[in-house]
């Protein structure tokens, strides 16, 4: 019988097919003659765990391997080779009869031995091996660990007989046998070694080493560990240089033990590496850029077993020669010419897996020859500029650290518990770093530095502009000088432009702006722009609008040290100011204004296409460029900057910057501009429903037009009043300002403005119910406006008009006009009044029973009012939508409407426009069949009209109440309207 298990399992006889006995004979193989317990053998075949039938399967297997090995023989009868006994099994084996025992034997027979016969023992020990032991047959640990230590004889017989054919200076042997040996083990030191010897001798140089670097390579793959001394030895007699010491260089300096965030960067580099394209990492100074590579370099550092090599640029000395000897070239080798360095460098790297840090990259041209021509390397370059023209670089942008990030960084260097305790100071400190990494570590270290410093006070000190850049410094670890490095790289031009662009107290600023501050062409400040940005000295993030804006990042603003040059600064607010008319123009306009000569064109054009947008992103540096004018003396810009502030945010809402050119026309003495600004600022309040300041405004505005004379600006100023007179219920005084307004006028010959004052009169007269003085004021109006320049007023008096012819029977003529006036405000682009037209055409549709029309006037009037602002216009247009839905029996969204127009017209102490929105909601609840509510409307709307002194309205309200109330106590009370109506009672 023979047993072999050098190899696959096999015996002279034939052998279960199945798993399980071939296990059972390989464990029992194992300790031949010897009783194995059925516990190992379960251990064995079921290694993680045995089932509930585990003694029953080893009981079958046991039982097939008898039939093959012991046909026949019976369990218990001393022929039988598989017995058993003990709880367990015992396998007998003769001598001979299993292949190790042979080699054991041939093996010590070896070693009594000398020369040739020594030789000839060695190879039949090694003969008897067919392969692996138990090559064929799943192993537990029992029979693994034999077979490893079968493995290690077999290797110690194979160095043995491979010393005596080295000896011999047999070759070729050696090499065809240990060519096989190092495929299956290439990390195997003492193989590689002795087969790089063999290939050595037989004048195979470039063979022998590239064995060696395979074995290095594999070792660093698979343990991560270098050569040892033997094999950097046998490299060292090869080619004559060795290994830098301890294999592989690796020249990373130490990661930065608390680098903090940057997981998308990480993540970017993890995938980059794989491919040899140069990853590019700009950012600005003090961004973390070498850290980050550094961090990402320790990460992957194991792809790359033939080393990492780092290089400063901005460091003399020669890199590709660095490179080279750290690659274990020795000095003699290196070339003494550029030509041949590289050429040298780029063979060198063409087999290797090599990763390479660049740091501080200037150029492109300074790069490119560095790079490793290996498509298994990767590079990593830091710059502060973008270097586009690398071709097929990765740029990876190392931004600003977000706050989050920032925020564990600072708690890691200063202590969380620290920070925890004053959370607003912390905010306050980050706020100073401008989110740059190397600003967040020097605050870090200042804090650890200063135990008993509070955050608070060190906010406080950085907040100071002056010491900021100061405080941000401990030790050697500083921000100044890092960011003086970075501007002094820029070129002359470039700093040149760095310094104009600075606007104290801006956060960002628009590309118009930034053109205006370089005073160049657009298409050179853009070039200019771009390589700022690229150069990472200067932030650029599209708007909303997709259009540029530039921010100068607040250390580098500090570290410029320079203040913003006065010329340019003007120059750039003149501009502003100029965008600012045009925007408010663009506002108050159906269609866009026309192009402004004093700005370019592209930028006048996307004003005026989206001007509500320009002052949402302009409003801020507007209100400093109010500031900023006026601190620099600069008084006619400061005034045209403030109204154009004040005529796109208001009065009301623009604060203190929109009563900037009113305090200077007021400083300055001068009435007759104090008199206009007080005039605009009333009509502001008034078309923010503030009647009673708005009053106020006028009363002053007319006081000092009559000091200096000026009849045209008190006429103007008493019409407004007439007109907040009339809505708050004062029509004696509104009918006397308006008498005196029209003589004014008349004897300036002010013909704009008595056609003003006379459809003004028109409208009181009509509330008054004098119908026949008010449409001769209005004949006058429309007579006097058509000889006016300006045909404005005529549409606005025509719709005035138009108003009160509607509400007499007149719906031909009032539709006419109203017709004309909307083709009027159109062509003149004055969206505040096509939208009182669109009210008064949307109330004529409603009361000839066309309720699409009127609804579509009436939404696209509310549209208008909202664009522009003006709420209390907007609430009587609301008042007329519910007043029109009333009509067309839509009850509930006319409700809606007129709860609208009364809370608005409550909030603003409109009591005229509360009675006319009382007086339809009256309307609407009788339409209803809710004769209590229509009752209390109606009454409630006739007092107030009756206080007012309107007795049309308060006609028409008492008319609605007699349709509800039949108790005839309002009889009297309309008998009396109705003779004021008809004998024309003035007010007093």
């Amino acid at each position: 019988m023979e047993f072999k298990v050098l190899g696959p399992l096999a015996a002279s006889v034939p052998l279960p097919s199945a798993a399980q006995p071939r296990r059972v004979l390989a464990v029992l193989l194992t300790r031949p003659n010897e009783f194995v317990h059925r516990d190992t053998l379960v251990d064995e075949l079921w290694p993680q765990g045995p089932p509930s039938s585990a003694a029953a399967v080893v009981q079958m297997a046991v039982s097939k391997l008898r039939k093959a090995l012991s046909p026949g023989v019976p369990v218990d009868d001393e022929r039988q080779r598989l017995r058993s006994g003990r709880s367990g099994y015992r396998l007998m084996v003769s001598d001979g009869e299993l292949d190790v025992t042979g080699f054991s034997e041939l093996t010590a027979a070896a070693a009594r031995a000398t020369g040739d016969e020594r030789k000839e023992l060695l190879e039949r020990a090694l003969g008897l091996w067919r392969g692996r032991a138990f090559s064929d047959v799943p192993v537990g640990p029992l029979v693994e660990a034999h077979r490893l230590w079968l493995e290690d004889r077999r290797c110690s017989v194979l160095g043995k007989l491979v010393e005596l054919e080295l000896a011999a200076g047999d070759h070729k042997a050696v090499a065809d046998r240990l060519g096989p040996e190092l495929a299956a083990r290439p990390g195997d030191e003492r193989l590689a070694g002795w087969l790089a010897e063999a290939l050595h001798g037989l004048g195979r140089r470039d063979a022998a080493l590239a064995v060696l670097d395979r074995c290095r390579q594999a070792l660093w793959e698979h343990a991560g560990v270098s050569p040892g001394d033997d094999l950097l030895a046998v490299r060292r007699r090869i080619s004559g240089t060795a290994w830098s010491a301890g294999g592989a260089p690796c020249r990373l300096p130490a990661a930065t033990p608390d680098f903090t965030g940057r997981a998308a960067e990480l993540a970017d580099l993890g995938r980059a590496v794989r491919s040899p394209a140069p990853i590019v990492l700009h950012g600005a100074a003090g961004a973390g850029k070498s850290a980050l590579a550094v961090q990402a370099a320790w990460r992957v550092r194991k792809r790359f077993p033939d080393g990492q090599l780092v290089a400063d640029l901005r460091e003399p000395g020669d890199v590709l020669a660095g490179f080279l000897r750290a690659l274990g070239l020795a000095e003699a080798e290196l070339p003494a010419d550029r030509a041949g360095l590289l050429s040298l460098w780029q063979s060198h790297s063409a087999d290797r897996r090599l990763l390479v840090i660049l740091e501080n990259g200037r150029s492109e041209a300074e790069v490119r020859p560095l790079l490793p021509s290996g498509p298994g390397c990767a590079t990593i370059v830091t710059t502060r500029r973008r270097l586009a023209g690398l071709v097929g670089a990765r740029p990876i942008e190392v931004g600003a650290l977000p706050y989050e990030d920032a925020r564990l960084l600072l708690g890691e260097i200063a202590g969380e518990a620290r920070l925890s305790a004053e959370p607003d100071a912390v905010r306050r400190v980050l706020a100073c770093c401008d989110g740059l990494p190397l600003a967040v570590r020097a605050a870090g270290m200042k804090l650890l530095q200063r135990p008993r410093l509070s955050v608070a006070e060190f906010a406080t000190r950085l907040e100071n502009e002056r010491l900021r850049l100061d405080e941000l410094a401990a030790g050697d670890l500083a921000v100044r000088p890092v960011l003086a490095e970075s501007l002094a790289e820029l070129s002359a031009r470039q700093r040149d432009s760095l310094r104009l662009l600075g606007f104290p107290g801006a956060t960002e600023i628009a590309d118009w702006f930034a053109t205006a501050m370089l005073g160049c062409p657009p298409g050179e400040a853009a070039e200019l722009l771009d390589e700022l940005v690229d150069d990472h000295v200067l932030r650029a993030e599209p708007d909303q609008a997709g259009f540029l804006r530039y921010r100068l990042p607040g250390l580098i603003r500090l570290a410029l040290r320079e203040p913003p040059d006065p010329g340019a600064l003007r120059r750039a607010l003149t501009v502003m100011a100029a965008l600012a008319e045009h925007a408010s123009a663009a506002l108050g306009a159906g269609y866009p204004p026309s192009r402004r000569a004093d700005v370019p064109a592209a930028v006048s054009d996307r004003v005026a296409a989206d001007p509500a947008g320009w002052r949402a992103a302009e409003t801020a540096n507007l209100a400093l460029a109010v500031r900023t004018a006026k601190n620099h003396g600069w008084t006619g810009l400061a005034m045209r900057l403030a109204d154009a502030y004040s005529d796109l945010v208001g009065l009301r809402k623009g604060g203190s910057p929109a009563w900037l050119g009113f305090g200077i026309v007021r400083d300055r003495l001068d009435v007759p501009a104090e008199a206009e600004k007080l005039l605009k600022l009333g009509h502001a309040h008034a078309d923010a429903g503030d009647l009673a300041r708005a009053r106020t405004c006028f009363s002053l505005a007319e006081n000092r037009f009559r000091s200096v004379g000026d009849q045209p600006g008190t006429g103007a100023a008493l019409v407004a009043l007439a007109d907040v007179d009339a809505d708050t219920g004062r029509a004696g005084a509104a009918v006397h300002a308006l008498r005196e307004a029209l003589d004014l006028l008349r004897d300036c010959g002010d013909l704009a403005g008595q056609a003003m004052a006379s459809a003004q009169f028109g409208s009181l007269w009509d509330d008054l119910g004098d119908f026949r003085r008010a449409k001769e004021c209005f004949d006058a109006s429309l007579l006097l406006s058509l000889h006016c320049e300006d045909g404005r007023q005529h549409d606005r008096s025509a719709k005035r008009y138009a108003d009160v012819l509607r509400r007499n029977g007149c719906v031909d003529e009032a539709g006419a006009l109203l017709t004309s006036a909307l083709i009027g405000t159109r062509s003149s682009r004055e969206r505040h009044w096509e939208a009182h037209v669109l009210r008064s055409l949307g109330d004529l549709h409603a009361k000839t029973g066309d309720a699409g029309e009127s609804e579509r006037c009436l939404s696209r009037s509310l549209e208008l009012f909202e664009d522009v602002g003006h709420r209390h216009a907007a609430a009587y247009t609301h008042r007329s939508f519910g007043e029109s839905l009333r009509l067309a029996g839509e009850h509930g969204r006319a409700a809606e409407h007129l709860s609208l127009a009364m809370s608005t017209f409550r909030e603003l102490g409109d009591r005229r426009g509360g009675g006319y929105a009382l007086l339809s909601f009256g309307r609407l609840r009788a339409d209803e069949g809710v004769a209590t509510e229509a009752a209390e409307g109606l009454r409630t709307a006739a007092g107030l009209f009756r206080e007012l002194g309107f007795p049309v309205w308060e006609l028409r309200a008492l008319q609605g109440l007699s349709a509800v109330d039949e108790s005839g106590r309002q009889r009297d009370r309309a008998r009396e309207a109705l003779t004021k109506i008809r004998f024309g009672v003035t007010p007093a």
